[in-house]
């Protein structure tokens, strides 16, 4: 669309299956088949795209589906029946740089997803944490089926595609799978770099993480990597 606006129309297939599923019992997990069908809208206005000072973007996708689960294990004379029911998932970004002076910028970004189903299991949940979602915490560790992460950011840029940053990541999340429901407000704070090489641009981020009220520890620094190729 103009001036590089994207509107997606999609069709996604996802599938989980139990390891050991024909011997035991295992609550909380099923055989998961779903297709659904989705809209996506992209809008990006940034002056310039690898290290921005100012400009706002926005990501949003929201799709649904039918969803077949089963619990089915071998040698049992009852077994569970299979459950057919309607999905919705809606994921979002949304980022904006305020430029100060002339080498500095401020970064605001808020992330989240929903899923919406009575009959949802932890192995088909959102897996965050890491890099790209919540820094300071191990990467993918948290499964959630409801999440939100803001994050303030300050940037100084010393070269066109390099940068030194602070940043505060404050996250929310619940896990509402059968019988069980879980939240928590895991934070993560720390600080990193961005530089140019030959082959590309690589990011080295220390981050402290705090999870169920637990106290800030040193020891429990992570450290993230991160690699973008451009060609």
């Amino acid at each position: 669309m103009t001036r590089g606006d994207k509107v997606t129309l999609f069709l996604n297939s996802k599938s989980s299956d139990r390891l050991g599923s024909n011997t035991i019992v295992q609550p909380g997990l099923a055989d998961v088949r779903m297709i659904s069908y989705g809209l996506g809208f992209a809008r990006e206005r940034l002056d310039y795209r690898f290290n921005p000072r100012r400009g706002h973007g926005i990501q949003v996708e929201g799709s649904a589906g039918r969803k077949r689960t089963s619990q089915a294990v071998f040698g049992l004379v009852e077994q569970p029946p299979e459950m057919n029911t309607v999905q919705l998932e809606v994921l979002g970004t949304a980022l904006a740089h305020v430029a100060i002076g002339r080498r500095s910028t401020f970064r605001f970004t808020v992330q989240g997803g929903r899923m919406l189903n009575d009959d949802l299991y932890a192995n088909e949940l959102y897996r965050i944490g890491g890099l790209k979602t919540l820094r300071g915490v191990d990467e993918a560790s948290i499964t959630a089926s409801s999440y939100v992460i803001g994050t303030v950011e300050y940037r100084f840029l010393y070269e066109t595609n390099s940068n030194f940053f602070l940043f505060v990541d404050q996250a929310w999340w619940e896990r509402s799978v059968q019988e069980e429901y879980s939240t928590d407000t895991p934070l993560g704070i720390g600080l990193g770099t961005t530089f140019e090489t030959k082959a590309g641009l690589f990011s080295l981020t220390y981050a402290l993480g705090q999870q169920f009220n637990n106290p800030v520890q040193l020891r429990g620094g992570k450290v993230h990597f991160g690699f973008i190729s451009l060609f």
